[in-house]
């Protein structure tokens, strides 16, 4: 059985490896120019150090060294965002989802609106969606709008807004099912 609070937890995780991510990639980033720039600057730097009499320390070995590990550091972190991500569609795509929204919703202009049990909210969950599907949040779906807190449906009918839910859901289901490919 799969919930909200797990995908949510999975949403999270790649929320923050994308952040750490892009921070390794940003010191690969200056190792790689530093590595660019410095047999350009070493002759000199060599040839200065030995006319003045001192040790030259050549860093290129150094660099070479943080920039494998940082490339390395990449490529798990890769590979970890890309395994989550196929986690996270297949979780959601399953029919074995569990939704958590309260039974009984409550009526707002036309409107039916169910929240989630206990107040729960899933803001990682519903970001890592939104992207997935190309869409902002709220995502909205077919009279039915899905968001971190709230789910709100533009019929005021109870048994019709359960159909239309039911609908929406197995038209996002779909679009992530195609992405799995």
């Amino acid at each position: 059985m799969v919930d909200f609070q797990y995908l949510d937890e999975i949403a999270g995780r790649i929320k923050v490896n994308r952040q750490q991510l892009s921070g390794v990639e940003n010191e690969l980033s200056k190792v790689n120019a530093l590595t660019h720039e410095l047999p350009l600057t070493s002759a000199t730097e060599s040839t200065f150090a030995t006319m003045i009499g001192i040790e030259y320390h050549d860093q290129l070995a150094e660099f070479e060294s943080v920039k494998d590990n940082l490339e390395a550091q990449k490529e798990a972190l890769t590979n970890t965002i890309n395994d989550d991500i196929v986690t996270f569609i297949t979780e959601i795509t399953s029919s074995d989802l569990i939704i958590p929204l309260e039974p009984r919703p409550r009526l707002n202009d036309g409107n039916t609106i169910y929240t989630y049990r206990d107040g729960a909210k899933f803001n990682n969950m519903f970001d890592i969606l939104g992207e997935l599907l190309g869409l902002s949040a709220p995502i909205v779906v077919k009279d039915v709008m899905l968001s971190s807190s709230e789910v709100i449906v533009k019929v005021s009918d109870e048994f019709e807004a359960k159909k239309k839910f039911i609908s929406s859901m197995s038209e996002v289901q779909k679009a992530l099912s195609i992405k799995k490919r």
